[in-house]
């Protein structure tokens, strides 16, 4: 059976950034911090995720299969996303605390066929002009977007806004969903992007500069996203230029450039490798590698390749250090996951919790990123 790469985790420090831990968070399943500290919300999940049947997301029984000669496609089953079962049991457990958010919660995430039918109606209704209508822009979504390769993108994206973020309070997938600019522009990149593929450039121009206005974030269709992307837009802007590749589980921060150099043409923007990390404010110009797991740190100017696991900074950006990938001293590396440890340090949650776990990670695997991916989406920048 394929497994999924997962990177060591550490704990965290006082010296170190939080951003820095981003990326080991990648490849695991979203849990709900909401449901995972009430036994009750727990009890719900359980039996939502015990109600799926695996042969709807797997196609066969997993003991019999060879899953690496099964192609990756049809194995990714929307309707199935642990993701979206837990989205909306935080929905109902946030219209139960407050009951005031019920139209807004019914109207984007509830009465919603699926994970995709909602973040699109959300995101149609804040990029909605007089020129297209929300009912319009998401019919386009619906029409352009990949129901299963972009499905599957945005799915991890909003894993990346929810487990990604340092905040404790921002840290839901629901919050995400309905409030992370980032992650809104994001899926409007995608919906650029695949307009741009059909040739479709006049609209792809459309919806890139109603972004740029929106969000602060003026991305090129033409630029290639991976998926599992944490992009942390703001009024400091992002900007990333047409050539640009990015690949899976990058994060990128407030202010950050991915630009040209003005003295090249053609293939003249970055290609940042996965896990990448570009703090804030950040510039990276011209056609040059950032490789894998690197960290440019904030405000510095990048004008030459970054090695894999280095952390460059300064104007212009000079080797700092290299990036301590986590070590395991012993027992599993959740033993030492500060990230969600509250639910394990309680008999009444502990158990469900662990069960719970095993089913996320039974009905996740093809759903997170793996290293064949990367390679893939590195070499095609097929999201």
């Amino acid at each position: 059976m394929t497994k999924v790469h997962r990177l060591p985790l550490k704990a965290l420090d006082a010296t170190t950034s939080s951003w820095e831990h981003g990326p080991l968070v990648s490849s695991r399943p979203y849990m709900s911090k909401m449901l995972m500290g009430d036994p009750t919300l727990q009890k719900q999940l359980l039996d939502s995720l015990e109600q799926l049947d695996s042969q709807t997301i797997i196609g066969t029984d997993e003991s019999t299969f060879d899953f690496a000669d099964f192609p990756y496609e049809p194995i990714y089953n929307p309707e199935n996303d642990p993701l979206w079962i837990q989205i909306k049991l935080e929905a109902k457990h946030t219209i139960e605390i407050e009951p005031s958010s019920g139209p807004q919660l019914f109207t984007n995430i509830l009465s919603q066929p699926s994970l995709l039918g909602a973040i699109t109606s959300i995101v149609s209704h804040e990029i909605a002009t007089q020129l297209i209508p929300a009912t319009s822009l998401q019919n386009l979504f619906l029409e352009m977007l990949h129901p299963v390769k972009d499905a599957k993108a945005i799915s991890l994206d909003i894993m990346a806004s929810a487990m990604r973020s340092p905040s404790s309070v921002d840290g839901t997938a629901l919050h995400a969903i309905l409030f992370n600019q980032g992650l809104h522009a994001l899926v409007c990149h995608r919906l650029a992007h695949r307009l741009w593929e059909k040739k479709r450039t006049g609209l792809a121009y459309y919806i890139q500069s109603t972004v740029s206005r929106k969000f602060s974030t003026d991305i090129h269709p033409a630029a290639r996203f991976g998926s599992g992307i944490f992009l942390n837009a703001g009024s400091a802007g992002v900007v990333i230029g047409e050539t640009a590749i990015v690949d899976n589980d990058v994060t990128i921060l407030q202010g950050v450039t991915l630009g040209g150099t003005g003295k090249e043409r053609g293939d003249r923007h970055p290609k940042v490798k996965a896990r990448a990390i570009l703090q804030q404010s950040c510039s990276v110009l011209g056609n040059i590698e950032v490789g894998e797991g690197a960290i440019i740190t904030a405000k510095s100017i990048v004008t030459k390749p970054v090695k894999p696991y280095t952390k460059v900074s300064g104007v212009p950006a000079k080797f700092e250090s290299n990036v301590e990938i986590g070590k395991i001293s012993q027992g599993s590396y959740r033993d030492n996951d500060v990230l969600d440890k509250d639910w394990r340090m309680h008999p009444e949650t502990r158990e469900l919790g662990e069960r719970i776990e095993q089913l996320l990670e039974t009905h996740s695997i093809f759903l997170l990123n793996n290293d064949a991916e990367r390679v893939q989406g590195a070499t095609s920048g097929t999201p």
